[in-house]
């Protein structure tokens, strides 16, 4: 290494240490009663309060080099991936929300139609068909009403 790349890297390292540094502002009162901030108060002054200062805007640091064309298409890919899986995820959303909808409806259709009464036929395992009486009536009712509560929460 040359001496000229060794204080090139010294100063580097000098200027970054001390760019992150906030300084404070003192706040005093002068012999005519004003208020005055100042870095550096003059000797024999008392500090009211300090304020921070924010850091100064060229901190030193190099501007972000410019984008090569193969890092812009990469972001850019990306960009697209993320939209189209943001996309996807929206359809399946609304899917999911369209078949709670009519699930939710179908529930609550059966309910209805189990409360409006009449006679309700069911099939056994050999095909024959058979009524159901109060009692089984008033469980299948029961159970459609609890079926449309949780489809529809």
């Amino acid at each position: 290494m040359t001496p000229r790349l060794i204080a090139v890297q010294i100063a580097t390292a000098l200027l970054l240490c001390s760019a992150g540094q906030a300084f404070a502002i003192c706040k005093w009162k002068d012999a005519n009663g004003r208020t005055q901030y100042s870095d550096a108060p003059p000797p024999g002054v008392q500090c009211e309060g300090t304020i921070k200062a924010p850091p100064p805007a060229s901190s030193g640091a190099a501007p972000a080099a410019p984008q090569s064309y193969q890092e812009k298409e990469m972001e850019f890919r990306k960009r697209r991936v993320e939209k189209q899986e943001a996309e996807k995820k929206a359809l399946e959303d609304k899917q999911n929300d369209d078949a709670k909808r009519q699930n939710c409806e179908n529930a609550r259709n059966r309910a209805a139609g189990l409360a409006a009464g009449g006679r309700v036929a069911r099939f056994d395992a050999n095909g024959q068909r058979y009524y159901l009486g109060e009692e089984e009536l008033a469980k299948e009712l029961a159970e459609a009403k609890r079926q449309a509560e949780q489809a529809c929460k």
